[in-house]
């Protein structure tokens, strides 16, 4: 009887599946604007209107849940919006490459300059319970130095995650240009061809993407085992050797 409340509580704060997230938010809602922009269905304008739906509903649903926005509804609800909506304003190809490409250079330099302002991105991305063992990082940065060292290696993972983003601002902008030049805008094939992009940049920028933060993360997980002196195992999960070092 008293154990019930605690699965409960470890149910309430499971991690989310990030690919089910994408799924619901992004690719799912491309592939809805994508069948049913055709004039027999329901037209580009209630097509975009129902796909947007899809990260409407599920942010709703993780607010309610967890009390809190998440992060890939509105990602999802604001590239499909501004997506669907440059297309029915008939604007030409070139206007949706900046518009792809805009999204991952801002990204890109909030990353380096969140660091001034105190709050470092990477801590959302990275330094989070579920992934990092934060209370034995905490304690093994016991002195000035090393707390200095492990800034400066946030700091520089930051600017490695930041370059990424660059690079892929520069292959959304010409993979934009390849699926949408030639197409008349606000046409049945032209909003067909921006379905196409929102999916198919999840998987031609969102792979490489992935590649690069996961090396990214590994060399900062070197990093810190230099400075903490942990093992990478105990920083990544609470093993026998962090509890023997922060005493529990």
């Amino acid at each position: 009887m008293t154990q019930a409340p605690a699965s409960v509580s470890a149910a309430a704060h499971k991690p989310p599946n990030p690919l089910l997230e994408i799924v619901l938010t992004i690719i799912l809602p491309s592939v809805v604007l994508d069948k049913l922009s055709t004039t027999e269905r329901l037209g580009p304008l209630w097509a975009l209107v129902v796909s947007l739906l899809f990260p409407i509903g599920f942010g709703i649903w993780c607010f309610i849940q967890k009390k809190g926005w998440n992060l890939f509804s509105v990602l999802g609800f604001v590239t499909i919006l501004i997506t669907g909506g440059l297309g029915l304003l008939k604007l030409p190809a070139f206007w949706f490459a900046v518009k792809e490409s805009a999204m991952p250079i801002v990204i890109g330099l909030a990353f380096p300059l969140s660091h001034r302002f105190g709050k470092p991105l990477i801590n959302a991305l990275i330094m989070q319970p579920h992934v990092m063992n934060l209370e034995a990082m905490k304690a093994a940065l016991n002195s000035p130095q090393r707390q200095a060292e492990y800034k400066h290696v946030l700091f520089r993972a930051s600017c490695e995650l930041g370059l990424g983003m660059l690079l892929s601002s520069v292959a959304n902008f010409f993979l934009a240009m390849y699926l949408l030049e030639g197409k008349a805008p606000a046409t049945e094939e032209f909003m067909k061809g921006i379905a196409k992009l929102n999916w198919m940049s999840m998987i031609v920028i969102g792979v490489p993407m992935m590649v690069i933060m996961l090396v990214v993360f590994f060399r900062l997980l070197k990093h810190l085992q230099r400075i903490t002196g942990l093992e990478r195992d105990d920083l990544m999960n609470p093993g026998t050797t962090v509890r023997r070092q922060v005493g529990g």
